[in-house]
């Protein structure tokens, strides 16, 4: 007679390898955080290395830094009366006459956020006083090592999603801390591919700045909290001077889709914000009706059209002359966020089985 457990373990056994089969037969396993390739007859596949500026992660480290304690500045009840920076701290002045312990403890609750690792607390900056009404503010080397480690993080986050809206399966290995080697199936043209994975893609929405005249404009008499941007209209870049002040960012977006414009059949890209870019692009629209709002990419204004009238669903459109392929890859752009730091490709090649 057939023992029962034997029959039992048989029936188990041919259940786990038909999952099994299943499994290697889908084509792809999640392993160890990391999307991997499962065991399938070996293809041709595109490699490109890239590697991560890391070395220039400091430098938004600090600007954020900066914004923090401007916001904080702000705050007038507390009596500070002004920020700046200073070489590679930032100066903090307090008004005569006012708390100096409540102004003290409230830049040392900023000074204190939680880090890049769940439950780790970590010292943002140092507070030395530095005579009279002054202190200066200085970044721990702690916050800048953080800041590096999250913005890798970040990177292969966003490297992923960009291609997962490419259809593609890929893999990613770390042969150094900033170097990242990515494979895809063999594409025969690697162009349209490169530039998704290089381009920043850094959404702004900014204001025109209209104080000054065109001919002012080309000899330079812009003002401090302005800057010369280009808008590409044609075979020509046409410079318009822009606000430096970030009134939404595209880190606010939810999606991004290619669509069509009804009126003219352009391509063109919709886009909605979460809770809070739907609350500050409403304020920055009713607050500016009647102005230009210039939507910025990398630095490259694409388009700057004039607020008819506040714009309080959380969703709106981009268009600036788009191809379909354009308004495509733009749109996986926003939909996959921006790149924390600059990518160079440093290596092409093809892998044969």
């Amino acid at each position: 007679m057939t023992d029962l457990r034997f029959v039992l373990l048989l029936g188990v056994g041919a259940a786990l390898a038909a999952t099994l089969a299943v499994a290697v037969a889908g084509g792809a396993w999640w392993l160890g955080g990391r999307y991997a390739q499962a065991l399938l007859p070996p293809q041709p596949r595109t490699e490109l290395t890239v590697r991560v500026a890391s070395d220039e992660v400091p430098r938004p480290a600090f600007q954020a830094l900066v914004d923090d304690v401007r916001r904080v500045v702000r705050e007038g009840r507390l009596g500070f009366a002004g920020a700046a920076p200073s070489g590679d701290s930032v100066e903090v002045t307090i008004r005569e006459g006012v708390d100096r312990q409540q102004a003290l403890a409230r830049l040392s609750e900023l000074a204190h956020q939680p880090g890049s690792k769940p439950g780790a607390e970590m010292e943002r900056f140092t507070i030395t006083e530095a005579g009279g009404a002054l202190l200066r503010l200085a970044p721990t080397q702690a916050a800048l090592d953080d800041a590096v480690a999250h913005a890798r993080d970040r990177t292969m986050e966003v490297l992923g999603r960009r291609l997962d809206s490419l259809g593609l399966r890929w893999t990613f290995t770390r042969p150094g801390a900033d170097i990242i080697v990515i494979q895809v199936p063999l594409q025969p043209d690697t162009t349209r591919l490169k530039e998704v994975i290089v381009t920043p893609g850094k959404l702004e929405f900014r204001l025109v700045d209209r104080s000054v005249s065109a001919k002012e404009l080309v000899a330079g008499q812009a003002p401090s909290d302005s800057e010369v941007l280009y808008q590409k209209m044609g075979d020509q870049r046409v410079p318009m001077l822009v606000k430096k002040e970030v009134l939404v960012d595209g880190a606010d977006l939810t999606d991004a889709q290619a669509a069509y414009d009804q009126r003219t059949s352009e391509p063109i890209v919709n886009f909605k914000f979460n809770s809070t870019g739907a609350r500050k692009f409403g304020r920055a629209t009713q607050e500016n009706v009647g102005r230009p709002f210039a939507m910025v990419l990398d630095n490259e204004v694409i388009s700057a059209p004039t607020v008819r009238e506040p714009i309080l669903g959380g969703s709106g459109q981009i268009s600036g002359n788009f191809t379909v392929e354009s308004a495509i890859n733009l749109a996986i752009l926003l939909r996959s966020g921006a790149l924390p730091v600059p990518l160079t490709i440093i290596e092409e090649r093809t892998i044969e089985p």
